[in-house]
């Protein structure tokens, strides 16, 4: 009998989960929305195909969420007979102790929480879901894939912060990245569509969401990348206010600000939202086209500070070999690319103007015939990119 294995990705407003097959193709999905406080929005398409929609007027924070999607699973499999043989999860911080994929056990999700003060916002909730995926699957071994790990050989004179060592008992700022399964992923497909492998790459990747980055791969490698110590860190983003002189946030301290309220500040109120009042691009840009003075104004911050990176990325690599959009707004925003884009033929990327209007199925070259580096969409599968990790795992475990 074929085995699958399930993803779990539990974020900070939504679940998402996946089960892929031993090829890697997702044959049933399920999601919900637990960030409305409307209630909570379950939707998602079983093996036979057949869509899923649950909605619950009173369940809407991500326990509840996540027992009534382990709980379809569950019926799900048991229904269809299907075989699982581990169940993945997607961790945002594994700080200095992880650089891999690793099987969690006990000491390992110590670990993980020993690092709820790395990613306040992200971490509890990872670990809550692989607390409940071992109530509901007792017999299956579980898996961690970090965001951080494909970072983790950023060099020391890229890593480290200015600032003296050992500050805090418990915590080494460094910067740790963040995106790096999307990452990840990216590279692999880049080697896919261009016809070569990982490690003969030089790229710029912009995973641009909700979350922001930019991150510069040297021969397959990351060498440098926008987010840092925390995902606040770096390009403008929905909320997060991204680059900001420290000096901001220590005047507004002083003038009365709690630290819970220079918190909320930067992370949920700046960014877009603290620009023209929304944090949902596509708003924006509707916004925008009406006429809108602060959501142009909005746009033109979040395109040019991408651009600053392009440049600073373009100085540290040398020659590019591709320019990858992924994210949301990076896979689905023609305009934002082509601003972005803009003016940096001097740079060797220009994009061809009817192809970057396409929609973005799956992957699009978007490159002009006269771009000396490729310009890339590529759509971000994070889920498939745990599933790849533990297939390979599962392999290499095999020949040992």
């Amino acid at each position: 009998m074929n085995t699958s294995t399930l993803i779990v990705n539990v974020g900070s407003t939504s679940i998402k989960t996946r089960l892929f097959d031993e090829g890697l193709k997702a044959i049933a999905l399920l999601n919900a929305d637990y960030g409305c406080a409307a209630g909570l929005n379950v939707d998602g398409m079983d093996k036979q195909g057949q869509a899923f929609r649950q909605y619950h007027a009173d369940d809407h924070d991500v326990r509840a969420a996540l027992g009534i999607v382990l709980c379809t699973w569950q019926q799900w499999l048991a229904r269809d007979s299907l075989k699982v043989s581990a169940i993945g999860h997607r961790i945002v911080h594994g700080g200095d102790y992880f650089s891999a994929i690793t099987p969690i056990d006990q000491h390992v999700l110590k670990q993980i929480g020993q690092l709820d003060s790395y990613a306040p916002l992200h971490n509890p909730l990872n670990r809550l879901g692989v607390l409940m995926a071992g109530q509901a699957f007792p017999a299956l071994p579980q898996f961690a894939v970090f965001d951080t790990a494909f970072h983790r050989q950023i060099p020391d004179y890229a890593g480290r912060y200015a600032i003296p060592e050992h500050l805090s008992e418990r915590t080494n700022f460094y910067r740790y990245g963040f995106h790096g399964i999307s990452c990840q992923h990216s590279l692999t497909t880049a080697a896919e569509l261009l016809a070569c492998t990982p490690e003969s790459l030089n790229l710029i990747i912009l995973h641009l969401g909700g979350g922001a980055s930019a991150t510069a791969v040297r021969a397959g490698v990351s060498v440098d990348t926008s987010m840092g110590f925390s995902p606040t860190e770096g390009l403008i983003m929905a909320s997060r206010c991204g680059d900001l002189d420290p000096m901001i946030a220590i005047t507004l301290q002083r003038e009365g600000m709690t630290l819970d309220q220079l918190d909320k500040l930067l992370n949920q109120q700046s960014g877009l939202r603290g620009v023209c009042g929304e944090s949902d691009m596509r708003r924006i840009l509707q916004k925008a086209e009406q006429g809108d003075v602060k959501a142009h104004l909005a746009i033109e911050m979040f395109c040019y500070r991408i651009k600053k990176y392009i440049g600073a990325y373009c100085a540290v690599l040398g020659n590019v070999s591709a320019l990858i959009f992924t994210g949301g707004i990076g896979e689905n925003a023609p305009l934002i690319r082509q601003k972005i884009v803009q003016d940096l033929g001097h740079l060797g990327f220009a994009i061809d103007s009817n192809t970057n209007q396409l929609t973005c199925q799956h992957h699009l070259d978007i490159s002009a015939e006269n771009s000396r580096s490729r310009v890339l969409v590529i759509h971000a599968e994070e889920e498939r990119e745990c599933a790849r990790q533990m297939n390979y795992f599962s392999e290499v475990k095999t020949h040992l």
